[in-house]
């Protein structure tokens, strides 16, 4: 882009800085449910709420998943996650309550 020819003496505006990327998303979600399912890449954790239709999502694990307690079916768990792709979600930290 040309440089802007100064008017009446005001200095040529410059270029606006370019856009740094886009940072990885904020780990910051949580889920609170029971464990419905669970094998060694994924855990199923549905929300019941009292006048409300029951909400399930699956998680999926990997190694940097930190998991506190026991983890088994039938347990209450609070998931911190990231959403890594349109509808899908990684564990980044389980605590089983």
């Amino acid at each position: 882009m040309a440089a802007s020819i100064p008017l009446f003496g005001l200095p040529a505006q410059q270029d606006p800085a370019p856009v740094p990327p886009k940072a990885p998303a904020v780990v910051n979600d949580k889920f609170s449910g029971t464990v419905t399912e669970l094998n060694a890449d994924s855990v199923t954790v549905v929300q019941r709420v009292p006048a409300r239709d029951a909400v399930s999502r699956k998680f999926m694990l990997d190694a940097q998943t930190k998991i506190e307690g026991k983890l088994r079916l039938k347990v209450r768990v609070t998931v911190q996650y990231q959403a890594i792709e349109e509808g899908q979600f990684r564990a980044v930290h389980i605590i089983v309550r």
